[in-house]
């Protein structure tokens, strides 16, 4: 049982770490990028060109990894949103699967439809607590989950570029007229939620292998752990994560693991009839 519950919180902890980047992005200009499974997909396997192909060391093909994914974000940022800004939201939704398909069969093509694997930067032997057995790789996500949660939150409440992105998200118009640069408030959003997916890349990829259509079921994952949690909120999405692997691991350790992902999705469609705004999330009223 114990056992159990560690892993659940271990694939709940890769579950926030996308739903963070995905917040990123929602945060910003209140838009959900359908693509962000894709983006970490795209950075495990840049990983996995700068660790296998290219044998560089882990704290230099770490940042490059990063730095590309910024990169990348501000390219679909250009691509996917700013020539939609202003069109009805659902063209961008369409936009960002669409360009998600594109990401997933361009990695196809380059690296070949066969898994990978990419190192863990520390020992494989796993750790013994008891009866309890964890990998140092495990330890690692669950301090990277902290302390990305710890920096996103400092700077979208405690940075004056944190509040010119909130000011975006509230009122785009308005915010410009106050003097805030809009379109760079935007592309550093981006670039931020691309970068924390290829943080998440990086570090799913070791648990797993890395394979191009990895990032379809983690997105949907993300994407079911924002509604849990509240979208906008990034206390709700670690703990709607950290909640989703636990009741994802005990369903397939104690029923089958084929009912897995049919109770993220009830547990889900249960939330929308009964708190659709999420466990952190704010009710929201609309006056007519």
């Amino acid at each position: 049982m114990i056992q159990l519950v560690l892993n659940g919180l271990a694939m709940g902890a890769v579950y926030a770490l996308v739903a963070l980047g995905l917040l990123q992005i929602f945060n910003a200009v209140r838009i959900v990028n359908f693509a962000q499974g894709q983006l970490l997909m795209v950075g495990a396997f840049l990983g996995v060109a700068a660790l296998v192909q290219a044998q560089l060391p882990v704290w230099l093909a770490y940042p490059l990894v990063l730095a590309a994914m910024a990169v990348l974000g501000l390219v679909f940022m250009l691509v996917a949103y700013y020539p939609l800004r202003g069109k009805p939201f659902h063209l961008v939704i369409l936009t960002t699967i669409a360009i998600g398909i594109i990401l997933e069969n361009g990695v196809l093509i380059v690296f070949g439809p066969l898994p990978q694997s990419l190192p863990s930067p520390f020992d494989s032997s796993p750790l013994h607590l008891g009866s309890v057995v964890v990998s140092r790789h495990v330890l690692f996500i669950f301090a990277a989950t902290a302390v990305l949660l710890g920096a996103q939150w400092w700077f979208m409440a405690r940075t004056r570029f944190g509040r010119m992105v909130r000011a975006t998200s509230m009122d785009m118009d308005m915010a410009r007229l106050v003097g805030i640069p809009v379109r760079r408030t935007v592309a550093v959003a981006f670039m931020l939620g691309a970068m924390l997916a290829g943080a998440a890349g990086l570090l799913v990829a070791p648990m797993f292998l890395a394979e191009p259509a990895m990032g379809g079921a983690l997105g949907l994952k993300a994407f079911v752990v924002c509604v849990i949690g509240g979208f906008g909120s990034l206390y709700g999405a670690v703990a709607a994560g950290l909640l989703l692997g636990v009741v994802e691991t005990l369903a397939a350790g104690y029923l089958s693991s084929d009912f897995r992902d049919a109770i993220s999705f009830l547990i889900m469609v249960g939330f929308l009839f009964a708190r659709p705004q999420g466990l952190f999330g704010e009710r929201q009223t609309e006056r007519v």
